[in-house]
C-alpha cells in the first residue's frame, strides 16, 4: 500500500512535469510567433512606408520643377518641353518602384489621381499650355501631401502593432521564467530530494526480575 501511495505520488508529479513542459512549448511557439510578426511589421515600415515616402519626396522636387520651368519667361518652349518631358520620365520610372509596395486602398485611390494628373501635364506640355501645367502642378502638389500623411499614419499604425507585439513577448517571457522555476522544482524533487524517514528507537523498560 505504501508503495502505491509513492507510486501515485511520482505519476501525479511526472504528470504536472508534463503539463509545465507543454506550457513551455506552447509558450515558445507564441514567442516566436509573435517575434516573426514584429519583424514583419519593422520591414512593412521601412519597405513600405519610409522608402515610399523617399518617393513621395522625389515626385514632390520633380513636381515643383515643373512649376518653376513652366513660369519660366527667359526660355523658349521647347526648352521647356524637353525639361518637363525628362521630370515626368523621371517620375514614371519611380512609379514602378512605388507601385512594388503595400498600398492601402486610400493610397491607390490618390496615387492614381497623381498619375492621371501627370498624364494630362504631358498632353498639355505637348500643347504648350504652362499656365495650366503650373496649375495642375499645384494640384497634384496637394495629392502628394495626402500620400504624405498616409505614409505618416500607417508607419504609427505599424509601430504600434510592433510595440504590442513586442510588449507580448515580455509577458511571454516572465511566464516561461515562472514555468521554469516550476520545471526545476519538480525535477529537483523527482530527482534529488529524498524523503528521509527518522526511526525513533523507544528503550524497553527495565526488567522487575
Amino acid at each position: 500500500m505504501k508503495d502505491i501511495n509513492n507510486l501515485n505520488k511520482k505519476t501525479k508529479a511526472a504528470a504536472v512535469l508534463i503539463f509545465v513542459t507543454i506550457l513551455l512549448l506552447i509558450s515558445n511557439y507564441f514567442n516566436g510567433l509573435n517575434s516573426r510578426k514584429t519583424n514583419e511589421s519593422i520591414k512593412a515600415i521601412y519597405n513600405d512606408r519610409l522608402m515610399v515616402s523617399h518617393y513621395v519626396f522625389q515626385y514632390t522636387n520633380a513636381i515643383h520643377q515643373i512649376k518653376t520651368e513652366s513660369t519660366q519667361t527667359n526660355q523658349d518652349d521647347s526648352e521647356k518641353q524637353v525639361f518637363v518631358t525628362s521630370q515626368l520620365q523621371n517620375i514614371s520610372s519611380l512609379d514602378q518602384k512605388y507601385l512594388t509596395t503595400v498600398l492601402t486602398p486610400e493610397e491607390k485611390k490618390q496615387f492614381k489621381s497623381f498619375q492621371n494628373q501627370c498624364a494630362i501635364i504631358k498632353t498639355l506640355t505637348q500643347k504648350k499650355d504652362w499656365q495650366k501645367i503650373t496649375q495642375l502642378g499645384e494640384q497634384s502638389l496637394q495629392t502628394l501631401e495626402i500620400l504624405a500623411q498616409i505614409q505618416i499614419d500607417e508607419g504609427k499604425t505599424e509601430l504600434t502593432t510592433a510595440n504590442t507585439l513586442h510588449d507580448g513577448n515580455k509577458i511571454f517571457a516572465q511566464f516561461e521564467i515562472i514555468l521554469f522555476i516550476i520545471l526545476a522544482s519538480l525535477s529537483f524533487y523527482l530527482l534529488v530530494l529524498k524523503k528521509m524517514k527518522v526511526k525513533i528507537k523507544i528503550p524497553e523498560a527495565p526488567s522487575l526480575n
